[in-house]
């Protein structure tokens, strides 16, 4: 028989002494654990026997747990062993699951925790426009205002986004002819921004037909007078001096005497929507009317000089 040290075993007997072969050949007596010739370790193997291992297990086994059914106890080991298993299934099912529902969580709720401690943010009411916006013939005065007192409003009439560094309101918005966008924001002093107002504004002005004289221009004799008329809802203002009329000028009223001499007039009319028209002028030269001639009626003065 071969061992796992490569020796033979092989039993014999010499006066009452067990020996065993080495593969070397030389014979080991049964208290050495060497071979003396080779040096090679001697592992002590018994000889497998089956019946042996019948017979111990029929020892092993009791007749009474037999009869009243229990189970030997390798069958019961088995039992248990796949019993732990099962519960390290179950108990790993539920881990996963827990870290599995966890990170899920965790993923659905990005929430900040100082956003939570601070609340909602503060919306401020927008600015209020004094007019509504659309199309006007006319250019008007734009006003702003908030109810609140405690900030500026900015606003910008470019159409860009109002800030901190827009234009400052401190006055009514004069809007010309044209389109413009006004967007403007209340800024709080801690720094809180309202919501934005919009508005479009589209100015087309309509103008009102130049006043009309009676009289052209020309050279005249003797002083005459002028009337000047206009659309319907207008105003006449007018100058003789040479400069241009205006708002301020002198309010036609009724027909103007041109005097004798050189004189420049010149009127504008003005519709009840600040409508200007364009400037008339007209350019009169008078001379005075001559004395009339002495007419021939053939009498002889009363008084003759005298012949020197």
């Amino acid at each position: 028989m071969l061992h796992e040290n490569g020796l033979e075993q092989q039993k014999g007997t010499t006066a009452g002494m067990k020996y065993r072969k080495c593969t070397c050949g030389a014979d080991i007596r049964e208290d050495k654990i060497y071979c003396e010739k080779c040096g090679r370790a001697v592992q002590i193997v018994p000889d497998y026997d089956p019946n042996e291992d019948f017979i111990l297990g029929q020892e092993e086994t009791d007749p009474e747990d037999t009869e009243s059914g229990s189970q030997p106890e390798g069958q019961k080991s088995w039992r248990k062993y796949a019993a732990a298993g099962a519960c390290l299934v179950v108990f790993g099912c539920l881990a996963y699951q827990y870290a599995y529902h966890s990170t899920i969580q965790a993923d659905q709720v990005p929430v900040d925790s100082e956003e939570v401690a601070e609340g909602p943010e503060e919306l401020l009411e927008k600015p209020q426009f004094g007019m509504e916006p659309g199309t006007y013939s006319y250019s008007p005065m734009l006003t702003l205002s908030h109810n609140g007192n405690d900030g500026q409003i900015y606003y910008t009439a470019d159409g860009t986004t109002p800030d901190e560094k827009s234009r400052r309101y401190e006055a009514p918005i004069l809007l010309g002819e044209g389109t413009t966008v006004i967007r403007a924001v209340f800024i709080r002093t801690d720094g809180v921004v309202s919501e934005e107002a919009v508005g479009t504004y589209q100015i087309t002005f309509t103008y009102p037909d130049e006043p009309v004289f009676s009289v052209p221009s020309g050279e005249y004799t003797g002083g005459f007078s002028v009337t000047m008329t206009s659309g319907e809802g207008c105003r006449i203002y007018y100058t003789t001096n040479g400069e241009e009329p205006g708002p301020r000028s002198r309010l036609y009223q009724g027909a103007v005497y041109i005097p004798p001499g050189l004189t420049v007039l010149q009127a504008v009319a003005i519709d009840e929507e600040g409508g200007t028209s364009g400037i008339v002028e007209a350019i009169y030269n008078v001379s005075e009317n001559p004395e009339p001639p002495v007419e021939d009626t053939g009498e002889i003065p009363s008084e003759v000089p005298a012949v020197p």
